[in-house]
């Protein structure tokens, strides 16, 4: 994910999670971009969608903070991972 900038617009990371955390009661989500784009567009960003994130808990609107979070093919992410079996 090296280079994946906040301003990226929806359409090019559509295989990811926005992860937003409420700042004053702390509540989390995990939101599908798939699913952001169908609602807010594909051209906002995830700081857009950040700003107009409403807290489902307390209600407070914008005051959040948020993670873009791959959520593609974990055999892929699992690469290059795999370890020689140890021996005693």
């Amino acid at each position: 994910m090296a280079g994946l900038i906040h301003n990226d617009k929806a359409s090019t990371i559509p295989n990811h999670q926005l992860s937003i955390t409420c700042g004053l009661c702390k509540h989390h989500t995990m939101l599908e971009v798939a699913n952001l784009i169908a609602v807010v567009g594909d051209d906002k960003t995830a700081h857009d969608v950040r700003q107009r994130a409403r807290c489902h808990k307390c209600g407070v609107k914008g005051n959040n903070t948020y993670r873009i979070i791959f959520s593609g093919k974990s055999d892929v992410a699992m690469d290059g991972t795999a370890t020689e079996p140890s021996v005693l």
